[in-house]
């Protein structure tokens, strides 16, 4: 882990490499937007996701977070997509998630063991992933008319 000591001072500072989060719009009627993240997420990346998630919602955007590329989220980083997830449902917004369809992941079993998985539209594919929230799906069911 990189340290920087600030000229004058005693303090050294840890700073900590942020996993990535990329946002992707996809451009097609009604506009959705996928979230990626990639790597370790936990309390240290969870504002910053939850930030991205609510800017997005914010500008109707159905979303997609993809956690193909995830190889760990806590349950900071869960609570922040169940809140984006009900909030998505409030605006009669599409929200899923996208996981892996042939490996079992600490994803896959973090939602196994909180219960929380059937609370989520999940998806094996992106197309199917798209085509779910631009349908308004929010956990395999469509979200109420506003």
């Amino acid at each position: 882990m990189p340290t920087r000591t600030h000229p004058g001072r005693a303090r050294v500072y840890s700073l900590k490499i942020m996993a990535p989060i990329s946002v992707t719009l996809a451009r097609r009627d009604p506009p959705a937007a996928v979230v990626a993240l990639v790597g370790e997420h936990d309390a240290y990346s969870a504002q910053r996701l939850e930030n991205e998630l609510a800017v997005l919602l914010e500008e109707g955007r159905r979303v997609v977070v993809d956690l193909r590329d995830a190889s760990f989220i806590d349950s900071t980083t869960l609570s922040v997509l169940l809140v984006a997830r009900h909030r998505a449902e409030r605006s009669s917004l599409g929200f899923a998630l996208l996981l892996p369809d042939r490996t079992y992941t600490q994803v896959h079993q973090i939602l196994d063991l909180t219960g929380l998985g059937p609370t989520f539209a999940i998806f094996g594919k992106l197309d199917d992933a798209l085509a779910a929230v631009r349908a308004g799906r929010v956990a395999g069911r469509p979200v109420r008319a506003a």
